[in-house]
């Protein structure tokens, strides 16, 4: 596999007011395998729907979580309703939306990957990745 990966930036809503870095680690924990980041975060490599199988065509996107609230999504070879799925799933876990944040609202891409994204979220249901409120 090469190292070219698709990412969607995130942001956990109420980060820090209505839920801490811990309470994150802590309620995901049962989502996946946690793997730290030295002083950034950590990693979650989810479970698909039958727990430690690793079946491509039923995984879920692994999560960055980074200590300033922000979420890397890694969407490389996903299938879109399993990334979509998985947000849900991880929004409703939290208790709290997760909204895209890219590049603290700048926008480095090309007017394609602009376009592309612009889709993804319009089909996500108008920017926001779960459905906690």
């Amino acid at each position: 596999m090469g190292g070219d990966f698709t990412t969607l930036p995130g942001y956990i809503i109420g980060g820090g007011d209505l839920i801490t870095f811990e309470e994150i680690r802590k309620k995901v924990e049962s989502l996946g395998k946690i793997v730290d980041i030295e002083n950034q975060g950590f990693r979650l490599i989810p479970y698909s729907k039958e727990n430690e199988k690793l079946d491509f065509d039923e995984m879920y996107p692994v999560i960055y979580f980074n200590k300033d609230y922000t979420i890397d999504i890694y969407i490389s070879f996903m299938k879109f309703e399993k990334v979509i799925e998985f947000m849900q799933i991880l929004s409703d876990t939290l208790g709290v939306p997760i909204e895209h944040a890219d590049n603290n609202g700048t926008i480095k891409k090309t007017e394609e990957d602009i376009e592309m994204l612009e889709e993804f979220y319009k089909n996500l249901g108008g920017g926001l990745y779960g459905r906690s409120k």
